[in-house]
């Protein structure tokens, strides 16, 4: 959420009694936040650095309006809502005191939350299946992404929140349609690449086996070169990565669950698959003819 979001948020009390904070470009209300220690602050300077919109302090601003406990470790305590209303020539008159000073709970920020987290941008993992072109039949190679969770910063309500989406489960689909059974697989592991010294990948790690080619005479993307060959190309792996959210207010310790996931889509680059043919030699491993 922008900054301009954030705004509309915390002025919409004045929506309904303020023909001004209509939806065209012209002047408006003005709102703003302010609490003694601003005040207090401002008035040792020239205020450009605390107040925007104001010669001087409203009148009581400099006292202490909250007068409960002080907000619970998880919450935020939100200073004093003012407003400058916009007059008919133009002028604005005196700060009008709207809210007093409050405490904003997790609560508060689900539904902004929720929106952020929606249109929140994650940078696309890298999906990996880990081979040498071509690939081959009855070969099973291991797949794996490089994800970790991601934090933004961001302002809901006048209020400083962070921003977590989590990867939880990861689809894969291998593009293979000759293969019987299900060529997706969905797991909660990223997986991991293979590494020298490590045993040869098998069914148990994240990965897939190429069984069949298809035939190139009934099925299409199945082709057969001028050796006889069989082959297929533009094999591509696709990935599909959900993430679940959780915000908290910032300076807590406390994450509060987002409704709703989003995903993301990565994709390797195209490769060909084919098939190691066996072929029959005269020779023995020292080059002597033995046939």
């Amino acid at each position: 959420m922008n900054d301009d979001d954030n705004t509309a948020n915390v002025t919409a009390e004045g929506d309904a009694e303020n023909p001004a904070m209509s939806g065209d470009d012209g002047p408006r209300d003005r709102y703003f936040r302010t609490d003694s220690t601003t005040c207090n602050l401002a008035a040792t300077t020239d205020g450009a650095d605390f107040i925007t919109t104001l010669d001087s302090c409203p009148d009581g601003s400099q006292e202490a309006d909250f007068q409960g406990a002080p907000c619970p470790e998880d919450e935020y305590e939100l200073a004093e809502l003012w407003v400058e209303r916009l007059q008919d020539d133009g002028t604005y008159t005196a700060p009008e005191r709207v809210s007093g000073t409050e405490c904003i709970t997790p609560a508060d920020l689900a539904a902004p939350a929720r929106h952020e987290f929606a249109t929140m941008h994650i940078p696309t993992p890298e999906a990996v299946l880990q081979a040498r072109e071509p690939l081959l039949v009855n070969v099973h190679y291991p797949a794996y992404a490089t994800t970790q969770p991601q934090i933004v910063d961001v302002t809901l309500l006048d209020v400083p929140v962070q921003i977590r989406a989590d990867p939880v489960q990861y689809t894969w689909d291998f593009d293979d349609p000759h293969t019987p059974g299900t060529t997706t697989l969905t797991t909660t592991d990223p997986g991991h690449p293979w590494t020298d010294g490590t045993p040869a990948p098998d069914s148990t790690w994240i990965g897939h086996t190429y069984t069949h080619l298809g035939h190139p005479d009934q099925d299409t993307g199945t082709l057969r070169d001028q050796a006889g060959n069989w082959y297929r190309d533009n094999v591509t792996t696709t990935l599909t990565t959900t993430w679940e959210g959780h915000f908290r207010i910032t300076g807590t310790s406390t994450w509060t669950p987002i409704e709703g996931t989003i995903t993301t889509t990565s994709t390797t680059d195209p490769v060909t698959l084919t098939e190691a043919r066996v072929r029959l030699v005269c020779d023995d491993t020292h080059a002597n003819p033995t046939c």
